[in-house]
């Protein structure tokens, strides 16, 4: 009589070395959220409320910013980004690598993409669509950049004013982020720098 187990075939939804469902040892699938839903759970009225509350902060800073030099801040993908800051801080697409890179690559990508070939919705599907595979190249994916590059290509903005007043939006809204980390007001941001 030999001491080795006999060699099974992982069954449907089991893995090499995992036991099969049902057997002793076997892991119990995870039960489902409360509620039958796989969305988050509710963070809590305090942290709901004052994450609202930053990126209405945040947002009014843009555009009074704005205001004050005359140039236009608050675009809708800078509005994305507030809010993926001040409400889920902790995810990647929030961390200043993501935001910052992630919106100066797909403005870049969009102003060259319309450059080369020109101002239709099918140029900026692509820069759109291109942005997505530049950001997981810098490790930088920020869902909101990807309507940057669409927005470049679409509004014709003149490039270096574009690119700088993206940079300064980009940077002012983490130096905020890190403003309401600091104050207590969203969970600690960042997570990581690079």
């Amino acid at each position: 009589m030999s001491n080795q187990t006999p060699t099974q075939t992982p069954g449907p939804g089991t893995s090499p070395g995992s036991a099969p469902a049902g057997a002793p040892g076997a892991a119990a699938p995870a039960a489902p959220p409360k509620g039958g839903s796989g969305a988050p759970p509710f963070p809590g009225t305090k942290p709901a409320l004052l994450g609202t509350l930053a990126t209405v902060v945040s947002l009014v800073v843009l555009v009074a910013l704005g205001e004050a030099t005359g140039q236009l801040l608050m675009i809708a993908p800078l509005a994305a980004t507030a809010m993926i800051i001040c409400s889920t801080p902790a995810l990647p697409p929030a961390q200043p690598r993501g935001v910052v890179l992630g919106q100066l690559g797909s403005g870049a990508l969009g102003l060259l993409a319309a450059a080369f070939f020109g101002h239709s919705l099918w140029v900026a599907a692509v820069a759109a669509g291109l942005s997505v595979g530049l950001m997981l190249l810098l490790r930088a994916v920020h869902a909101p950049a990807a309507a940057t590059a669409v927005l470049a290509v679409l509004q014709d903005p003149k490039p270096v004013g574009f690119l700088v007043l993206l940079a300064v939006g980009s940077v002012l809204l983490v130096l905020l982020g890190l403003i309401a980390s600091k104050a207590g007001v969203i969970a600690k941001y960042p997570t990581y720098w690079r």
